[in-house]
């Protein structure tokens, strides 16, 4: 189950070999950093484009810029009697994004302040969910301190932004006897916030263009149909893909959106290739806040059947079915259980 086991695995099991999906960087490369055989061939994403604009085949081989005009102004985001957190800056360096917040503890005892964690994780960029923007923190009583959050503009890209118009961070604090003194979303928009031209609504179109696997070496293949009965409960399908890496191995992204005014918890279990049961029992939960989409990313088909290779052929995946779950932000159950297949 992802909830139990996201910190070793993100960066360990969940790598296909070697690296997370969600941003760790991959040998042979899912999302991150470019795999070494094509590192010196592209240029890097925030330089500008070089050569013929008019040549669409020169266009299809190099990424967009990633547009670094979003800059913030110092912003409170946060001022209660247990915390205050300000947005100082947001930088671009080395392909990366990084903001830099304050963050004070109110209070008269020591504080844990993190975000993106098994407990809670709700930190979005623009209109999509993500596990970056990772913080932790202890605080001592009275004090302030100064924390550097990063982003990878290759990841932002992947998942279909062209620019930074918002940061959103699920804040948890617990003190020292472990009681919660916060729990929310804060926000800082950027100087791009509100244009479209910053963010596709959809990752498809950027994981499977020419330049991105050419840049981070891997194979994709677009679902040709997505069957659910989710709309009920307020989610609907955008896009999915199977992704094959330098390695042979193969996993599946299923992108979805919720419609709905409240943030809804998603459980994913029972994963199943082919019509054979690939994976009994819990696979992951993501919290998903309210109109914002999200990528179930970490469906790693080869390491969910490295026991049974015997009883699962992965060269020609025809489809993948997964059981979903619904619950509210406390947890009262809004679906109890349906079947969402990608077929490919």
């Amino acid at each position: 189950m992802k909830e139990q086991l996201n910190i070793t695995m993100l960066c360990a099991v969940l790598a296909l070999s070697g690296a997370c999906l969600g941003g760790c960087g991959m040998q042979g490369g899912f999302v991150g950093e470019p795999s070494d055989t094509t590192a010196s061939q592209i240029p890097p994403m925030a330089e500008d484009a070089e050569g013929d604009n008019d040549s669409k085949a020169e266009e299809s081989q190099t990424a967009a810029p990633f547009n670094l005009d979003g800059v913030i102004e110092q912003t409170v985001l946060l001022d209660d009697d247990a915390l205050t957190i300000v947005a100082e800056k947001l930088e671009y360096r080395n392909d990366m994004a990084y903001l830099t917040l304050s963050i004070t503890n109110n209070t008269e005892g020591e504080l844990d302040v993190m975000t993106s964690t098994l407990g809670y994780s709700a930190n979005y960029v623009n209109g999509c969910m993500m596990t970056a923007g990772h913080l932790s923190v202890q605080l001592p009583a009275g004090e302030t301190t100064e924390e550097e959050i990063g982003y990878s503009l290759w990841e932002l890209q992947l998942y279909g932004m062209k620019g930074i118009g918002a940061l959103g961070l699920g804040v948890r604090a617990v003190n020292d006897e472990f009681e919660e003194v916060f729990k929310g979303i804060i926000e800082v928009a950027t100087s791009l916030y509100g244009e479209d031209s910053i963010d596709s609504g959809t990752f498809a179109g950027f994981l499977d263009s020419p330049a991105f696997a050419q840049r981070l070496g891997y194979d994709v293949e677009a679902a040709s149909s997505i069957d659910h009965s989710l709309g009920a409960a307020g989610l609907d399908a955008l896009s999915a893909f199977l992704l094959t890496n330098q390695e042979g191995e193969k996993a599946v992204m299923v992108e979805l959106t919720n419609n709905t005014d409240d943030a809804l918890i998603v459980h994913v279990s029972d994963v199943s290739i082919d019509g054979a049961l690939a994976y009994e029992g819990p696979w992951t939960v993501d919290t998903v806040a309210p109109g914002k989409r999200f990528v179930i990313d970490d469906l790693l088909l080869s390491s969910m059947v490295e026991d049974k290779a015997d009883r699962f052929d992965l060269s020609k995946v025809g489809n993948v079915s997964m059981t979903i779950s619904i619950t509210d932000a406390n947890r009262n159950t809004i679906l109890d259980s349906a079947e969402l297949t990608v077929s490919f």
